[in-house]
């Protein structure tokens, strides 16, 4: 999958793609000039802003946008990149986040994805990634 931003991202908005690229081990690509059609080819995450800081998270898949996210990012620390993570929980927002993203549901290790009222992105037992949910909108989502 790929990461991607508005045309003009913040530097905060840019910061968080790479650290959501590292945990997740999916490509963040600077946008520029690119045009969404030119990146409907791929299965590709684009990440839009709020008053300058990351605000919404859209999953595009054929060129469409199957899972819609607004959120607030409360954490947001330096990661290294490490094994694929798993995702944690039975939702029906972590069934469409599986799907979305090809990230598999498993037995919790090291680095895993909590799912439930809120996003949690979690390596050894710290959160490196809290997406407090405002909205989501997307397929089998209530």
């Amino acid at each position: 999958m790929i990461i991607t931003t508005a045309r003009k991202p913040s530097s905060k908005t840019r910061t968080f793609c790479k650290h959501l690229g590292r945990f997740t081990g999916w490509e963040y690509v600077t946008r520029g000039k690119t045009s969404l059609e030119e990146l409907s080819d791929e299965q590709f995450l684009l990440v839009g802003e709020y008053k300058g800081n990351p605000g919404s998270l859209s999953f595009f898949i054929n060129g469409i946008s199957v899972l819609s996210m607004y959120v607030s990012v409360s954490k947001d620390k330096e990661i290294h990149s490490g094994k694929t993570p798993v995702i944690e929980g039975d939702s029906p927002l972590s069934v469409a986040f599986r799907k979305v993203t090809g990230l598999k549901t498993g037995e919790v290790g090291e680095r895993f994805i909590r799912i439930k009222d809120r996003i949690e992105f979690i390596d050894n037992r710290v959160s490196y990634i809290v997406l407090k949910l405002i909205s989501v909108r997307g397929e089998g989502i209530a």
